[in-house]
């Protein structure tokens, strides 16, 4: 139904996040970028908190993603 009425391509809604549909805001980029750099450096363990649907599960994806892309 959306496809059709707004022309996408892709469907836009799925149970899981997709992350080519992320804006990036300030704060994505932030959180991102210390969840990058707790894997990388080999930290241990890290923390993602926030409100529901402030994109938790998609920062997680965009880390899979990453790390993916990276080999690791």
């Amino acid at each position: 139904m959306y496809k059709a009425f707004f022309g996408l391509t892709e469907n836009p809604f799925s149970l899981s996040p997709d992350p080519s549909f992320l804006f990036r805001s300030p704060h994505h980029e932030e959180a991102l970028a210390n969840l990058i750099y707790g894997v990388q450096s080999r930290k241990g363990f890290g923390v993602l908190t926030g409100e529901v649907g402030t994109g938790k599960t998609m920062m997680l994806e965009c880390l899979r993603d990453f790390l993916s892309g990276q080999q690791i």
